[in-house]
């Protein structure tokens, strides 16, 4: 008998590899802003994950200025964002399986829905998701529960329901929403950094996810 039958992915990071154009557009931003901040790309990749407004707040008081910030960011990342991003291995596959077999396939990503949506389009994955929760659906972003309650209060139905991402920030979200969480092997900042928080599973790669479905259903 089925249990789990509600997934929720993060996007980018976990379907979709968006990576350098994020920290192209790190990079930007910090060179027209900071310049004389020398921001290594390790320091980068810690900012991918938290929201934009999270990480410029680190580096300067001034809202005005942030949101100015933000606003450069967005605009390097949608001049340069196509060339620049790939779906992961299986995704496509899988998900197109999934939403065959009748689950309940949610997003729920930290940016806000015009920037995380084209990406999302390009490989006509909206077809097989029937939640999509961004940045502009909540008011408080993961790890906060709210993004993954707002995602499962938008199906008809659910019972068991898994949250998988590729930063610890989608973990923490899982756990405390009170559902299973998982964390994927190919997070950029590594598996390790996923497992400081402790994952119920951890995906070796896309159809991993199977194994994890067939555990929870006989639990």
């Amino acid at each position: 008998m089925r249990k789990l039958d509600t997934i929720l992915f993060d996007l980018d990071g976990t379907l979709i590899n968006t990576n350098e154009i994020i920290i192209k557009s790190f990079n930007s931003t910090f060179n027209q802003y900071f310049p004389n901040l020398n921001i290594s790309r390790e320091k980068i990749i810690t900012f991918i994950g938290p929201t934009l407004f999270e990480t410029y707040i680190k580096y300067t008081d001034d809202t005005s200025l942030i949101e100015k910030i933000i606003v450069s960011f967005r605009e390097f990342y949608g001049k340069y964002e196509f060339g620049n991003f790939e779906i992961y291995p299986q995704v496509e596959e899988v998900i197109k399986n999934l939403y065959g077999l009748g689950y309940n396939l949610g997003i729920v990503t930290s940016k806000f829905k015009t920037a995380a949506w084209p990406s999302f389009t390009y490989y006509g994955l909206e077809k097989y998701f029937k939640v999509f929760v961004a940045l502009d659906d909540v008011e408080n972003p993961k790890p906060n529960k709210e993004p993954i309650i707002t995602a499962l209060s938008r199906f008809p139905t659910h019972n068991k329901a898994i949250m998988i991402g590729d930063n610890q920030t989608d973990i923490l979200a899982g756990k405390n929403a009170g559902i299973y969480s998982a964390g994927v092997s190919w997070s950029l900042k590594g598996k390790e950094h996923l497992e400081e928080v402790s994952p119920n599973f951890m995906l070796s790669d896309m159809k991993d996810i199977y194994r994890i479905i067939k555990i929870i259903d006989k639990e």
